[in-house]
């Protein structure tokens, strides 16, 4: 019986436990020109050597045109160098480092909402190509590998999606035809990355679980390596967690797809304490367990959790404060006044 400290490999890449640094986006904390902040940029490197196996960095745009003002992202050569940075310290830590790449289709660095419906297939094949050159870029700063955003309404989930995605072209119409973008996506990736280099994919649900299953069922068979299981378009209506499943509906999700999929499964959101993330691994339920708002709330809850399994880093405030400036975070100020 495995558990959540015990290491696993995916590909030749060795993880040292079970434990994802989720991605959370950082908001207060500015970024120049695409270009992490040197603040943003610690955060990361000192989460490095806190027992986390895998650090999923916050969205990075793929796209110069679709970034905001003071977002990070991952579309110039001169972004390489920051990523690498973060990488070194990883290394060091034996923590392996994964950058999410992400296409906004609204809200996150733009305030135009893109219709997938309305774009020119010239448009999605310039968007395919951001991500494929987004990529190169991780893997020349020595990353292990890149997670495709595909959940949360941006670009991959709508265009996936048969609730948003009515296109009558190739890149529409039945499933295949709905991910034949990120299919062109992965298999230009792996054309020229080394053999090790991990291609994780975000996916966001549908309405129902059946839909749920077989999408994920269609990315792992165009060479996705990992699937991180995340909530999507919908709000979820019309499952019912079972009265002895002591997780939210994203969880439950996540479980059953890791029941159908042959690669790896990262479950995610409101998992709260090692404790809760161990169970789920011990009951083969998924095989990562990633966390967002503890290591907001503490970096060092991994190494506090191995103290008492039950640790609850984060205050859950109605009202997160790391939604405008994370030093605000109540758990922060406690632990910035003990020291």
């Amino acid at each position: 019986m495995a558990n959540i400290m015990e290491p696993i490999k995916v590909k030749n890449v060795e993880f040292k436990n079970r434990i994802v640094m989720a991605p959370m986006v950082r908001f207060g904390w500015p970024s120049l020109n695409g270009i992490m902040g040197q603040k943003l940029v610690n955060h990361y490197k000192e989460a490095a050597d806190k027992e986390i196996a895998l650090i999923i960095t916050q969205a990075l745009s793929v796209s110069e045109e679709r970034n905001g003002r003071g977002r990070p992202g991952v579309f110039l050569d001169a972004h390489i160098d920051y990523l690498k940075e973060i990488h070194e310290e990883c290394i060091k830590n034996d923590t392996r480092l994964f950058a999410q790449l992400s296409y906004p289709t609204s809200g996150y660095g733009s305030n135009d909402y893109i219709d997938v419906n309305k774009l020119p297939k010239e448009k999605l094949i310039d968007i395919r190509d951001l991500f494929i050159r987004a990529a190169e870029r991780c893997e020349k700063a020595g990353l292990e590998g890149i997670e495709l955003h595909g959940a949360h309404k941006f670009f991959l989930n709508m265009i996936t999606s048969h609730i948003s995605n009515k296109r009558e072209d190739r890149y529409g119409g039945d499933l295949n035809g709905r991910i034949a973008l990120v299919k062109e996506i992965v298999e230009s990736i792996k054309s020229y990355v080394k053999d090790d280099f991990i291609v994780s994919y975000r996916m966001g649900w549908n309405e129902n679980l059946d839909a749920d299953i077989n999408t994920a069922k269609a990315i792992e068979s165009i060479g996705i390596d990992m699937l991180h299981s995340s909530s999507g378009i919908t709000d979820r209506k019309d499952i019912k967690v079972p009265e002895d499943f002591p997780y939210n509906e994203i969880v439950y999700v996540g479980t059953q797809l890791k029941k159908n999929l042959s690669i790896p499964v990262i479950v995610v959101n409101n998992i709260r304490t090692l404790n809760r993330g161990n169970y789920l691994v011990e009951e083969n339920l998924c095989d990562f367990v990633a966390y967002g708002k503890p290591f907001l709330a503490d970096v060092n809850f991994v190494k506090k959790s191995l103290r008492n399994s039950n640790y609850e880093a984060c205050f859950k405030c109605n009202e997160c404060k790391w939604f405008i400036d994370g030093d605000k975070c109540p758990s922060q100020v406690k632990l910035n006044r003990s020291k």
